[in-house]
């Protein structure tokens, strides 16, 4: 019995552990960690810098040839969470256009001597994590004001083009705020019910003019 209830002891602890374990990990997965770097890539005039890589964040961006301005011999890209409490304004402003559960980052290119880079010659392609349902990337400017960036949704992760880096903002855009008919529409409902209707009678009449056709 001794050795029964140690094994029992044994295997709840284990469970303990897995489920402290299960929860760190959905509180880290779902969202973005503090802060993430990635490697520093060399850049050679003419040549596409290619793709840096924050694995902490998840966060990529594509450099293509000539975009970075002249004189930076190195980049580095930076990205951190910021505190929604920092962002409510804009959390505010998003709301009010049909953005939820967003998520502010702070993305930097830094050049050799750890400047940031903010202004490019041209555009690059940044890609982020889409948590949940989020669908969208807002630019979040100075004022706190936010503008769709038109991203690109494709296995879990949203791209978008920019030519400039700031704040960014992974978001929801809700279908009613996007314009898709929710269930319970009224004008859908008419419509729906109309085609019915409209089915169901010509499925009447096609049965009784066969009908007809077999008495005769």
């Amino acid at each position: 019995m001794m050795k029964i209830h140690k094994k029992i002891a044994g295997v709840f602890a284990a469970m303990v552990v897995l489920a402290s374990t299960s929860l760190t990990a959905l509180a880290v997965a779902p969202g973005y960690s503090d802060y993430g770097a990635s490697d520093t890539a060399q850049v050679t005039p003419g040549q596409a810098v290619g793709e840096l890589v924050a694995p902490d964040t998840g966060v990529s961006v594509d450099i293509p040839a000539d975009v970075l301005p002249q004189g930076v011999t190195q980049v580095t890209m930076a990205v951190a969470a910021k505190d929604s409490s920092e962002f409510q304004a804009a959390i505010d402003n998003a709301a009010k256009l049909g953005y939820e559960d967003v998520e502010v980052l702070d993305i930097v290119l830094l050049d050799q001597d750890g400047n940031p880079i903010s202004q490019l010659n041209g555009e690059v392609t940044v890609t982020v994590p889409a948590k949940g349902s989020q669908n969208s990337v807002l630019y979040v400017n100075d004022e706190q004001d936010v503008t769709d960036m038109k991203a690109v949704l494709e296995n879990r992760y949203l791209s978008f083009k920019t030519n400039h880096f700031s704040h960014y903002a992974a978001a929801t855009l809700t279908e009613e705020a996007a314009g898709v008919p929710q269930t319970g529409d009224s004008a859908t409902t008419v419509i729906v019910l109309g085609v019915m209707s409209a089915a169901a009678l010509g499925i009447l009449v096609a049965s009784v003019k066969a009908r007809k056709a077999s008495v005769k």
